[in-house]
This record gives structure tokens, C-alpha cells and sequence, in this order.
């Protein structure tokens, strides 16, 4: 149940109750205590006059309670206080004025008991009080939430401040900037990793408009990746082979589809001090098949349940959904070594 309804429930109690308790309490004009043999007993009378008075006085107090508290939780804007006051005051007097309208017009004969100081200003102090408590921690409630309203946009607007200086471009600019500083005489490793990490991020931000992308830029992508984790080791401390057979520009494939299989072949495949390898091997010759293999060495102490993981599941299910019916997924491994082996038909135009 919401907040609103709660509180919509709240005041149908509050008027229920309370208009009962001035209806049934303030029309009493008779009240007979009988003492019999040491037996006390009693009988109320209540004039329908009254209570058809309270009945019509009621609503009256009703619009009354909520004009005030409609303009009580509006004092928030402190330079709209003064006018908001006297608004308050303006309706208290109409109020009055009204109430004894219908006083004098219909119940002139019960003036003396309507009139009551201490039933009348009981009744307005009674509703008055409630009213304004009751609109002031309205207001403060709204000014809290508009606080933290304003906390989160505010939080939003850094975050975005922040993006926006790292726009792409702004990245791209950065790094040919720090390329241009590098020696890449006597660092060549550091201007080599800087301009491929350049190159993954052009091809993350602008080829991800569209689903699929030539197989040509998947392997570039795939190409520079595996070059950069290189970056890392000796040379001659992995045995890195990667090979491509054909020359298709017209095969396209999804985006990003083989990256979880080559992260995984350097995450758990590739260890310093060991004679690791990762080879790669793709066949494109086929206009509608695309097949991929990959297999990486096994280091000593690793765990072959861990190799995978959320990406290599990631993936599948993209598989899944991008070629239903339309790929064939072989992962072997042994003691030694991890084998993935993947078959694409490529072929837009079979949908079966």
C-alpha cells in the first residue's frame, strides 16, 4: 500500500472519529442520574436539533481544516511566508463568519449552547491546531525530499560532468597526446600498448552502433587485444600464433562474439617462467561459415572449473540469440590444454 492511500485512510479516521465524538458528545441536553435502593443508573438525552446542527457543521469544519492546511504546506518559500499568513488568517475569519451564519439562519433557538465559549473555541482551536501541525510537517516533508531530490541531481550532474570529460573523443585525443610524448625509440612497448589500447577503444565506442561488423574489423580487434596482453611478457615467453585463412570482406559477424574466448585463453592459459602458448585460428574461406578455433596451454595449480566463467556463459547465451540453430560450439580440454572450437553460418538469409 502507498504512502497516498495510507494517508487518505488516516484522515477517513480521523474525521470518523472525531465527528462522532462532537456529534454524540456536544448534543446532550439531558442528563438524569437515578439513585434506587443504593443503585446508581442514568439516562442521556440527545436533541436531534443538536446533532442535526453538528451533522451540517461538520463539513463546514471539513473545508475549513484542509483551506488551512492547503496553505500551511506551502510555507516553504520563505518570501511567500507573510502572503501565505494572511491567507490563513483570511480563511479563519470567512470560517467564523460563516459558521455563524448558519447559526443564526437555522439554530438561533440553541445559540446559548452552540455558542459556548468552551465548546466553540474548543471545536475551531481543536481543528486549527490539527490543521497547521499537520500542514507544517507536510511542508517540512516536502523541502526534506526536495533536498535530497536535489542532492541526486546534483550527484547526476557530476557523473555526467565527469563523462563528458570522458567522452571518447576527449580519450582518443589523450592518448595520441601521451603517444606523442612517449620515446618510442627507448619505449617502444609503452608506444606500442598506448596506440593498440587506442585502437580497442575506437573500435568498442564507433563498430558498436550496429550488431554485426566485417569479420575483417573482428579480427583486427581481436588481433591488437591479444597484442596488448603480449605487452606483458618476454618476448619468446608465450608461442603467440595467430592465423587467418581467406579473404572475405563481405561476411559480416556479431560484434565482440569471439573476445570472452581470447580472454580467457590469456587469463588462465598464460603464466610467466612456463612454456605457454595461445593459438589462434580462423578460417574465413567459406563465404557463409565462419569457424574459430583456439587453444591455449594449462598451467600447473589451475583450476579448470574457473576457466570460463561469467563471460565464456555471457557468450553462449549471445550465441544463443544471435544464431539460433545457426552455430556449433566445441570446448574439449585434457590435463595440458583448452580447446574452443566455434562454427558460424553467416548467412543472413538463412533464418531457420
Amino acid at each position: 500500500m502507498n504512502k497516498k492511500r495510507i494517508e487518505i485512510g488516516v484522515n477517513i479516521v480521523f474525521w470518523i472519529l472525531t465527528s462522532w465524538l462532537i456529534i454524540f458528545s456536544f448534543s446532550i441536553t439531558e442528563h438524569v442520574v437515578d439513585i434506587s435502593g443504593g443503585v446508581v443508573s442514568g439516562n442521556t438525552k440527545h436533541s436531534s436539533k443538536l446533532i442535526s446542527f453538528f451533522v451540517i457543521g461538520q463539513p463546514i469544519f471539513a473545508l475549513y481544516f484542509y483551506l488551512q492546511l492547503y496553505f500551511t504546506q506551502r510555507l516553504t518559500d520563505k518570501s511567500k511566508a507573510f502572503n501565505l499568513i494572511i491567507k490563513l488568517l483570511v480563511v479563519a475569519i470567512l470560517f467564523i463568519g460563516l459558521y455563524v451564519i448558519v447559526i443564526m439562519l437555522f439554530f438561533k433557538a440553541y445559540i446559548h449552547i452552540v455558542w459556548f465559549p468552551s465548546l466553540w473555541y474548543g471545536i475551531f482551536i481543536f481543528y486549527t491546531t490539527i490543521a497547521i501541525a499537520y500542514g507544517l510537517i507536510k511542508a517540512w516533508s516536502k523541502m526534506e525530499v526536495d533536498k535530497r531530490n536535489l542532492e541526486v541531481l546534483n550527484k547526476q550532474a557530476e557523473l555526467n560532468l565527469l563523462r563528458s570529460q570522458l567522452h571518447p573523443h576527449f580519450l582518443f585525443n589523450t592518448m595520441n597526446n601521451l603517444l606523442s610524448m612517449v620515446d618510442q625509440v627507448n619505449n617502444p612497448k609503452l608506444a606500442k600498448s598506448i596506440d593498440k589500447l587506442s585502437g580497442l577503444l575506437r573500435y568498442v565506442v564507433y563498430e558498436n552502433k550496429s550488431d554485426h561488423v566485417p569479420v575483417s574489423k573482428e579480427i583486427k580487434f581481436i588481433q591488437d587485444f591479444s597484442e596488448l596482453h603480449l605487452l606483458r611478457f618476454e618476448e619468446d615467453e608465450i608461442d603467440f600464433k595467430m592465423n587467418i585463412i581467406g579473404d572475405n570482406e563481405n561476411q559480416s559477424i556479431e560484434m565482440g562474439i569471439l573476445l570472452s574466448f581470447v580472454e580467457n585463453a590469456f587469463k588462465h592459459g598464460v603464466q610467466p617462467e612456463f612454456n605457454s602458448f595461445v593459438h589462434i585460428n580462423i578460417d574465413i574461406t567459406n563465404p557463409i561459415n565462419f569457424i574459430f578455433k583456439i587453444s591455449n596451454s594449462i598451467p600447473p595449480k589451475i583450476d579448470l572449473d574457473n576457466i570460463g566463467g561469467y563471460g565464456l556463459k555471457s557468450t553462449k547465451e549471445r550465441l544463443l540469440l544471435a544464431y539460433p540453430n545457426k552455430h556449433r560450439l566445441k570446448i574439449s580440454e585434457t590435463q595440458n590444454e583448452y580447446n574452443v572450437e566455434l562454427i558460424i553460418n553467416t548467412d543472413e538469409s538463412n533464418n531457420s
